[in-house]
């Protein structure tokens, strides 16, 4: 017994300090690993963006936390879909879309969760699909899919990887202190 303690314990011991340091070092991110890919083709010159988010088990108003996080250049609406809201989510976006006047709309969904590991080292993931889709004609332009320990994204991640593909241009603001 002493035997399998000592062992179980210099084994997960790295393992432990490596998770530890590797949270130390980056921060307090929620994306584990995003895989991106953009049809430059179909990207549409746009300004105005509508953030759609169909994220369950999510803050109320967790789509408005991506307004301040665009470059500047970029004019952001955004809307949360609930199971709870009397109107469809078709009702829903295409209000927001009249109202805002928005070109593209970019839409964060849920795709599956999971978990991984036994017993008390068991933890929870969730796969959240992102796509970046012209109103004028339908079409996605950006597609991610992002692997996550939580359902609520931080803006600011999202918009780094767009910027990073090229689907937006210019600099995230420094200055805003919404969901870091």
């Amino acid at each position: 017994m002493l035997f399998e303690t000592k062992f179980i314990i210099t084994m997960r011991l790295p393992f432990l300090l490596c998770l530890l340091l590797s949270a130390l070092l980056t921060g307090c991110t929620t994306i584990l690993n995003i895989q991106s890919n953009v049809r430059v083709v179909d990207k549409p010159p746009f300004e105005r963006i509508l953030i759609v988010s169909r994220l369950p088990n999510v803050e109320p108003g967790y789509a408005t936390t991506f307004v301040g996080e665009f470059p500047s250049q970029y004019t952001v609406c955004s809307v949360d879909i609930s199971p709870i809201a009397f109107e469809t989510p078709e009702e829903l976006i295409d209000r927001q879309i009249k109202e805002c006047t928005s070109q593209v709309v970019l839409t964060l969904d849920l795709n599956r969760n999971f978990s991984s590991g036994s017993g008390k080292f068991i933890t929870g993931y969730n796969n959240i699909y992102l796509e970046m889709t012209s109103i004028a004609t339908g079409k996605p332009f950006w597609k991610a899919i992002v692997l996550s320990g939580v359902t609520e994204l931080r803006p600011r991640e999202i918009v780094r990887q767009l910027i990073k593909d090229g689907v937006l241009s210019g600099k995230i603001p420094v200055n805003n202190p919404r969901y870091r």
